[in-house]
C-alpha cells in the first residue's frame, strides 16, 4: 500500500506534465487509428478490385438524355462489343437484415466471380427449389447454403430465394452506385462492403420493378465487356466512338485512380501519426529523464534511511503502470465516443487494434524507465550519493 501512495505522490507532483504526456499519447494513438483503418481498409478493397473484370472492360456512365435501355442497344449492337453488363440496386430484408439487392445480367455474370466462403457462384450453381430465386449472398446475413427464405421489397413485394454461395468476409463485390468524370471516377465507387443478396435478372424476371421505387433505374453505369481483338486495338478510338452516349472510362483507369487515391491517404496517414508520434516521444523522453533523475536522488536517499532498491524499482513499476492504466482507460473511452474510427473496423480487427494500442502505450513508458531501472539496481551506491551531492 505504501509503494502505490508513494507513486501515486510523485505522479501527483508533476501532474500537469503527465496530463499533458497521455493527451500527446492519445492523440497520437487517434492517428495511428485512422491511419489502422487506411490500411486494413486499403488491404480489403484490393482483394475487391482485383476480382473485378479489369482486362477488355469499359464503364460508361449514360447521361440523363439517355436511356438505359437505349444506350445499352446501341452499345450491344457494336462489332467491338461482346457483352454489355447491367447492375440493377435496390435495398431488401432477408433474415431481418436490411441489405443491398444487386442483380447482375448475364454479361456481368460471366465475366465477374467475386471470391466466396462457401457454396456456387451464379454461372454454375447446382439445381435449387421450384419457385424460388437462386442467390448469393454475404455472410453476415446470418443464413448457409441450401436455407431458402422469403426477402421483402421496400415496394411491399415478396421474393423466395435459395442460398447457392456465400460471400467470403469481408464482403465485397459489385455495386456501382457512384460515378464521375474520368479523372476522378475510382474503383471504390463500383464496390460495396454492406450486406447484399445478389441474384441473376433472368431469375429474377421483370426489372421494372425497380422503377416505382426510385423513379428510374438506380445506376446510371454499363459495363462494356470488348471482345479480345478488339481490346488489342487502339482503345481510345473505341472510347471516343461510344463518348456520346455518357462518360467513358477504361477499368483499369477505375483501379488505378483508386490506388493513387489510396495511397495518398495513406502517406497523409502516416505523416500525421509520425507528426504526433513524434511529439508523444519528446514528451515521453524529457518527462521519463527528469522523473528519473529525480527518483535516483529521492530513492538514493530512501536507501540510507534504509529502504532496498527492490521497494524503489517497485514503485517506479506501479507510476508507469498507473500511467499504462489511465492512458489506456482513455483510449477504451476515445473509442466509445467514436475517437478511433471504431465504426470502420470489425470486431476482431478492433481487438487486435486495441492489443497494438497496449503495446505501443506499454513501450512508450517503459523504454527509458527500463534503462533507469536496470542501472538502478547495478550501480554501486557511491556513483549515486556523488549524483546527490553534485559530484562532491
Amino acid at each position: 500500500m505504501t509503494t502505490l501512495f508513494i507513486a501515486f505522490k510523485l505522479l501527483w507532483k508533476r501532474k500537469l506534465i503527465n496530463i499533458t504526456l497521455i493527451l500527446q499519447i492519445l492523440f497520437s494513438i487517434i492517428m495511428l487509428a485512422q491511419l489502422f483503418v487506411f490500411i486494413v481498409d486499403h488491404l480489403d478493397n484490393m482483394r475487391a478490385v482485383n476480382e473485378l473484370p479489369i482486362k477488355e472492360t469499359l464503364v460508361l456512365s449514360v447521361f440523363d438524355y439517355y436511356t438505359m435501355e437505349y444506350a445499352t442497344q446501341q452499345i450491344q449492337s457494336s462489332p467491338q462489343v461482346d457483352f454489355v453488363g447491367r447492375v440493377y440496386m435496390s435495398n431488401l430484408s432477408c433474415n431481418n437484415v436490411p441489405c443491398n439487392l444487386a442483380i447482375y445480367n448475364e454479361g456481368i455474370i460471366s465475366r465477374y466471380s467475386p471470391e466466396l466462403r462457401n457454396g456456387s457462384w451464379l454461372s454454375d450453381f447446382p439445381p435449387v427449389k421450384e419457385n424460388t430465386i437462386p442467390a448469393v449472398i454475404s455472410g453476415d446475413i446470418g443464413l448457409k447454403v441450401g436455407d431458402t427464405i422469403d426477402t421483402y421489397l421496400s415496394n411491399g413485394k415478396t421474393y423466395r430465394i435459395t442460398v447457392v454461395g456465400i460471400l467470403k468476409k469481408p464482403t465485397q463485390y459489385l455495386y456501382p452506385s457512384g460515378s464521375a468524370s474520368p479523372e476522378y471516377f475510382t474503383a471504390k465507387s463500383v464496390i460495396s462492403q454492406e450486406p447484399v443478396v445478389i441474384i441473376c435478372d433472368k431469375d429474377f424476371g421483370d426489372t421494372s420493378v425497380f422503377e416505382p421505387l426510385v423513379g428510374k433505374e438506380f445506376s446510371k453505369n454499363i459495363f462494356i465487356f470488348l471482345k479480345s481483338d478488339e481490346a488489342e486495338a487502339d482503345v481510345n478510338s473505341i472510347v471516343k466512338a461510344f463518348n456520346k452516349y455518357g462518360e467513358i472510362t477504361p477499368m483499369a483507369s477505375l483501379v488505378s485512380t483508386y490506388n493513387k487515391n489510396t495511397n495518398t491517404m495513406i502517406r497523409y496517414g502516416i505523416i500525421m501519426f509520425v507528426i504526433f508520434l513524434s511529439l508523444a516521444v519528446t514528451s515521453v523522453l524529457s518527462n521519463n529523464v527528469i522523473q528519473n533523475l529525480h527518483n535516483r536522488r529521492l530513492f538514493t536517499v530512501c536507501y540510507l534511511l534504509g529502504m532496498n532498491w527492490k521497494k524503489g524499482a517497485m514503485i517506479e513499476i506501479c507510476r508507469v503502470a498507473i500511467l499504462i492504466f489511465i492512458t489506456m482507460a482513455l483510449s477504451l473511452i476515445a473509442g466509445k465516443f467514436g475517437l478511433l474510427m471504431l465504426q470502420w473496423m470489425t470486431p476482431m480487427r478492433a481487438y487486435l487494434f486495441y492489443g497494438i494500442v497496449f503495446l505501443y502505450i506499454v513501450v512508450m513508458f517503459t523504454a527509458v524507465g527500463a534503462g533507469f531501472l536496470i542501472k538502478l539496481m547495478s550501480e554501486d551506491i557511491s556513483g549515486s550519493l556523488k549524483d546527490l551531492q553534485q559530484g562532491e
